[in-house]
């Protein structure tokens, strides 16, 4: 695991969504990276996760009540991920060198702000909007993260 990674994620979060554990029990315990509080409403929110993995991979996973179009899903199945559509929910596994992938995610995540109804989520335009915001500031943090490693 590269915990260097882990730590610095945990420390641009704030720990506030992570488990305070001894660091050989945290090899798999993901860090929620979305902006969720406690006013929302579970059931139509999109869950972001992060598991950090060995040499600088991660895998994303986003779960939750959004709509997962065939051109979400084709990208993710690009990158050998996973997508299904009845469960709401999508994995990738990248390098942070391939973190650009996840602003092409927002970008096909934003085509989707007006299918709220089709979903069944009346709350999707903003919810939308914080899911792309969320994923930006990833994008951000890994950045950030790569260009205090060199």
């Amino acid at each position: 695991m590269s915990s260097r990674l882990r730590q610095y994620l945990i420390d641009a979060y704030e720990n506030r969504h992570a488990l305070s554990l001894p660091n050989n029990l945290t090899t798999d315990i993901p860090i929620q990276i979305d902006d969720q509080d406690e006013n929302d409403k579970l059931n139509e929110f999109c869950n972001i996760f992060c598991i950090v993995k060995s040499r600088n991979n991660f895998r994303i996973e986003l779960s939750g009540n959004f709509p997962l179009t065939q051109e979400i899903a084709d990208l993710v199945e690009i990158y050998e991920g996973r997508a299904d559509t009845v469960q709401g929910r999508l994995v990738l596994e990248l390098n942070i060198k391939q973190v650009e992938v996840l602003m092409d995610l927002a970008d096909r995540i934003r085509k989707t702000s007006f299918m709220g109804t089709a979903i069944g989520n009346q709350n999707w335009l903003p919810i939308s909007a914080r899911t792309i915001s969320s994923i930006y500031r990833f994008v951000r943090i890994i950045k950030e993260y790569k260009n205090t490693k060199h």
